[in-house]
């Protein structure tokens, strides 16, 4: 059973590192969309690959909300 994420409100916010240090994406739905909130456009996002997974997982769950 895939893991339930809180999309709607605030969202679910990713881990990832920029050139800057530690940040986050947020990920939630609104109004059947997905909206994605970066880091500043100026920075280089690196993930590790658990943090990669976690952000595949979040955008699956998202991607399934939507599609209801």
């Amino acid at each position: 059973m895939p893991h339930r994420y809180a999309l709607s409100g605030p969202g679910v916010k990713v881990p990832c590192d920029s050139e800057g240090g530690a940040v986050s994406l947020r990920v939630s739905q609104v109004d059947g969309q997905i909206r994605i909130t970066t880091p500043a456009t100026w920075n280089r996002t690196t993930w590790t690959v658990a943090q990669a997974r976690e952000l595949r997982d979040v955008l699956d769950a998202a991607l399934r909300e939507v599609g209801r």
